[in-house]
């Protein structure tokens, strides 16, 4: 979700965008768009079309010819499956085509909510099927061309050019509210991340229902949010810092007929169809603005993603005041040869009166947000533990690296070393990665997390002493009350048995620890589409404040610095802020060098073709450099 700074190899990897994209050197078919050629490659060659299925017969209501498919796909209502749209652009678990085609190819991990598709044909590939994912989540363009999927599906695409999607419509009055970004443009061959504000007013949208008790702010339980593919995250924060002098200053309208215009920001209607914004700033993280959070506080909303909906769970809320300040931090690139644009949509539906019982808190980890350090063509994973408030209740998951993290996983329970000396820092589970090398933390030490005693840990300290195991003797015995040892009584039948008792012993005499597999809650793969886990009902966490082992998390990190494809180490070259090489990226590939002293990765003396260029892989802001965020969200009762 965070970003990077202006990239200055840009021009370099958008040359590619700038000529057909082809599978290989050789012939293949053209297409004028990726669209036109997902009507070919899937729906037609998949037997989508055919009279049978959804070409005449129009089965489910669907059409899928040509010239009719995109507009009855779109955002169109499922007549097939209840509460379902056939494609929600830059959503793909919202959009029912994804769930029948993937339910096909990956079953394990995908199910169709009628059938798997296509019905008769053989399922779609890997390729094919990714081909998909990225039409969806790149807005699910009618024109234009994600160049990928020319390589995907073995066609001849031509050049690409930004994909603007179709805004959302604004919520039913008085069901929900819409708040636009104002829109920025990013020349060709660029990329930026910028931040400004805006300033929006609400209060005569929202029924007296949905308001906080002193009447100013709204309170909703869903949050769609959709913006133009080029962006690679946004977050939304409040504004409470000073307006109208420094960054916070010259408004324009953003957009529109009346684009570039000075602006009064107060002023509403001014702008027509665009919306009034501050000077546009670029700036890691909005740092610079006075009273905003900025990045690092995680902001009240946000996606990495072109389209993302986050629901709470029922009885849970957030609010935002009726009206105030924005403060937009977007990070976008653009590698066309033409002019780019950013907006974003944000609607939010109002929580019912019986909804607005527990606000909504999120997770954002920012403290160890640069603590990788991978040498050049290795592999280390990152871990650490975080704990909750007690009475937690974990909802949802997320997670957020840069392209060289290529796995994130999230475990119940705080996994650390047990003994050696890095006794008690955080660890996988699971151990060393021998697929990619990955160093030991523990230096041969167990990775373990103490599993809370089934029954008798009067004190919540993961552990059963022999006191009390007399106390929960007593309170079988009607000695002691209930209220002397509640956990002696995991079943609440207000007794101690016998069973209960015999549970204590053993929790006593053999302490379980965490099971890897079991103790797995989240994993993703894809950093630029991260996964999104939902738990209803929410992982309910214990109480107990003076032990925050019972109710913490391990999340962990891989980076890929090169190790499995040597040409994807991190270079001098090619990273916008620079780093000094200390490997070599050519010729003698692997070896040790030393800034500029290419000589020295000579594949024999005199060769020539050596490079010094392969850097060590840190945290930063840039594409080249890496981070590492949990994200997540729980409420408190």
């Amino acid at each position: 979700m965070l970003g990077r700074k202006y990239l200055a190899t840009a021009v370099v990897l958008g040359a590619a965008c700038l000529l057909p994209v082809r599978s290989d050197a050789g012939e293949c078919e053209e297409f004028d768009s990726t669209y036109d050629l997902i009507q070919k490659a899937i729906f037609e060659n998949k037997g989508c079309a055919t009279d049978a299925c959804h070409g005449s017969s129009v089965q489910g209501g669907l059409d899928l010819r040509a010239g009719a498919s995109y507009d009855a796909l779109i955002d169109a209502p499922a007549e097939s499956v209840d509460d379902f749209v056939r494609v929600v652009p830059g959503q793909k678990e919202q959009s029912l085509l994804w769930h029948n085609l993937a339910a096909a190819t990956l079953p394990e991990e995908w199910q169709a909510p009628l059938r798997p598709m296509p019905i008769g044909f053989e399922p779609l590939t890997l390729d094919e099927l990714e081909a998909m994912r990225e039409w969806i989540e790149s807005g699910a363009p009618r024109d234009g061309v994600i160049p990928v999927t020319g390589e995907l599906l073995d066609a001849c695409l031509p050049p690409a050019k930004p994909i603007e999607i179709d805004p959302l419509d604004p919520p039913p009055a008085g069901e929900g509210v819409q708040i636009r970004m104002p829109r920025w443009e990013l020349p060709p061959e660029s990329e930026d991340e910028v931040c400004f504000v805006s300033y929006y007013d609400v209060s005569d949208q929202v029924p007296s229902q949905f308001l906080s008790e002193d009447g100013k702010s709204f309170r909703y339980n869903r949050i769609q949010i959709r913006q133009d593919p080029l962006s690679h995250h946004l977050i939304v924060n409040r504004y409470t810092g000073n307006t109208g002098s420094g960054l916070v200053s010259d408004f324009r309208c953003r957009g529109g007929a009346k684009n570039d215009t000075a602006c009064d920001p107060m002023d509403l209607d001014f702008c027509g169809e665009g919306v009034c914004g501050s000077r546009i700033t670029s700036s890691f993280a909005c740092i610079e603005f006075d009273g905003g959070a900025g990045a690092f506080g995680g902001g009240f909303t946000g996606t990495q993603e072109t389209g993302t909906e986050q629901k709470l769970l029922p009885g849970v809320y957030d609010s935002l005041p009726a009206k105030g300040w924005i403060l937009w931090n977007s990070h976008a690139f653009n590698l066309t040869a033409e002019r780019g644009k950013i907006e974003a949509w944000l609607n939010f539906d109002f929580a019912e009166p019986e909804d607005q019982k527990f606000p909504g808190r999120d997770i954002f980890t920012a403290g160890s947000i640069f603590s990788m350090r991978v040498p050049p063509f290795e592999a280390q994973e990152v871990c650490r533990n975080i704990s909750l408030p007690g009475r937690s209740h974990l909802f949802e998951l997320s997670s957020h690296t840069h392209k060289r993290g290529i796995r994130f996983r999230t475990f119940m329970g705080a996994f650390t070393c047990d003994g050696g000396p890095n006794n008690g820092a955080a660890c996988s589970p699971y151990g060393p990665d021998p697929s990619f090398e990955t160093p030991d933390p523990c230096n041969g030490a167990p990775c373990n997390a103490v599993m809370p005693p089934a029954a008798g840990d009067c004190n919540g300290d993961l552990s059963v002493t022999i006191d009390e195991l007399i106390q929960a003797v007593n309170i079988s015995l009607g000695i002691a009350p209930r209220s002397a040892c509640v956990r002696a009584d995991p079943d609440q039948s207000r007794e101690v048995t016998v069973s209960e008792l015999v549970t204590a012993v053993r929790a006593n005499l053999e302490p379980k620890m965490r099971d890897a597999d079991d103790s797995l809650l989240y994993s993703s793969l894809v950093y630029n589409d991260p996964a999104v886990t939902y738990f209803e009902p929410a992982i309910d966490l214990p109480s107990n404040e003076a032990v925050p082992e019972s109710r913490s998390l391990t999340y962990c990190g891989l980076f890929d610095n090169g190790y499995s494809n040597p040409d994807d180490v991190k270079t001098a070259s090619a990273s916008p802020n620079g780093c000094f090489a200390t490997a070599c990226s050519q010729g003698n590939v692997g070896a040790s060098c030393r800034g500029t002293n290419h000589s020295a990765c000579d594949s024999s003396p005199g060769a020539g073709d050596g490079l010094c260029d392969a850097c060590t892989l840190n945290g930063g802001v840039t594409t080249e450099d890496e981070m590492f965020i949990l994200l997540g969200s729980f409420y408190v009762d």
